[in-house]
């Protein structure tokens, strides 16, 4: 089929697959702990968290940020640099910038609670269509289908629906099948089944399929399409790029600095590091730009050896970050910049990349 689900989703059908997921779930769900709360604030935190971040990471860290920020009035008060410092290791630091515009939003303009409709969710910072749908049905039963990754996987291969799952006719398609699903069950529970057979049946590679709950119905099985859906769009090339960082003491600290505001790792604290330049790891190169980051702290650095080197990814860049030990004075010390320990720096929330760095150099 091209890219109708509806030719073939009658209500029995619908109410068949409804029934069979939600009784699959039940049976074979993973214990998470914020499928033990119906409390919006804790499933909107556990949303943000579980976007790009893997399920076992955000399990403990969950917690541990509730305890911090146990309600949305103690997030909207709390200052940024304290929020970052509890997200760092997290990675995607933006996302808690926006949780936190959208948490004093919630303050300012909805009395304290999270407004319980999708249309005012999508209005909030930082919620887009799968998270405002994700919080509505879950935590407010509202029948609105929260369609991610793993939804597009399952249903595109339900109904063999060809073409890109994130565009026009067959995104479209998803989208009205997964709607016409929901209603034949409880939105939160649903919602829940749907991502859940994604994540632990319906896996891009190897899926399960004798398994699943849906594996009669499925069209992409009964003729041997599953490998080939959902259709992929042309994998983006990774850029091999490198940066340098200084490493400067006084009385047993180093030297850290806050990214500047408007850029990548916005608030976040790292040791003065140069701009990415493409290509691998170059000493000369190196010592050139560290020597014209110290002008910038009109200074005059004297670069040494290399004490340190780790990789980091970001989207579509891999990253070689050496740390290059300098002597030299910093002028016009600011708010931007501290003297602190290993340690201390740890606490003040540190970018992922001087995080690594920063264990190593401990090391």
């Amino acid at each position: 089929m091209k890219n109708d689900s509806r030719a073939v989703l009658t209500a029995r059908l619908g109410r068949t697959l409804g029934q069979s997921l939600v009784d699959w779930y039940e049976l074979e769900h993973r214990e998470l702990p914020w499928r033990n709360t119906r409390d919006p604030y804790a499933i909107w935190i556990s949303e943000v968290m579980l976007q790009q971040t893997r399920v076992e990471v955000v399990k403990g860290r969950w917690e541990r940020f509730l305890n911090r920020f146990p309600t949305l009035k103690s997030l909207a008060e709390a200052e940024l640099s304290e929020l970052l410092a509890e997200w760092a290791g997290l990675g995607y630091y933006r996302r808690a910038r926006l949780l936190h515009q959208a948490a004093k939003r919630v303050q300012e303009e909805h009395k304290g609670s999270l407004p319980r409709q999708y249309t005012a969710l999508r209005e909030l910072p930082g919620l887009g269509a799968y998270t405002a749908a994700a919080v509505a049905s879950i935590a407010f039963d509202e029948a609105v289908p929260a369609v991610d990754g793993n939804v597009e996987r399952v249903l595109s291969r339900v109904f063999a629906l060809e073409g890109n799952p994130k565009r026009g006719a067959t995104a479209r398609a998803i989208r009205e099948a997964a709607q016409i699903l929901m209603q034949t069950q409880a939105p939160h529970l649903f919602t829940q089944a749907l991502m859940e057979l994604g994540a632990l049946v319906c896996l891009p590679k190897r899926p399960s399929c004798e398994s699943c709950p849906w594996a009669r119905e499925c069209r992409a099985y009964r003729e041997g399409r599953v490998a080939s859906l959902p259709e992929r769009a042309a994998a983006r090339r990774v850029e091999e790029v490198a940066s340098y960082a200084a490493i400067l003491r006084k009385n047993e600290k180093l030297l850290w600095r806050r990214r500047p505001a408007g850029g990548h790792n916005e608030g976040l604290w790292e040791l003065p590091t140069t701009d990415w330049h493409p290509g691998e790891l170059d000493e000369k190169e190196a010592r050139t730009r560290l020597a014209n980051l110290g002008r910038e702290y009109h200074a005059e650095w004297r670069v040494r050896e290399r004490l340190a080197t780790v990789r980091h990814s970001i989207t579509f860049h891999r990253i070689t970050l050496a740390a290059f030990a300098v002597s030299g004075e910093v002028e016009g010390a600011s708010e931007e910049l501290r003297w602190a320990s290993v340690e201390e720096a740890r606490t003040l929330g540190l970018t992922a990349a001087a995080a690594k760095l920063s264990r190593k150099l401990a090391n």
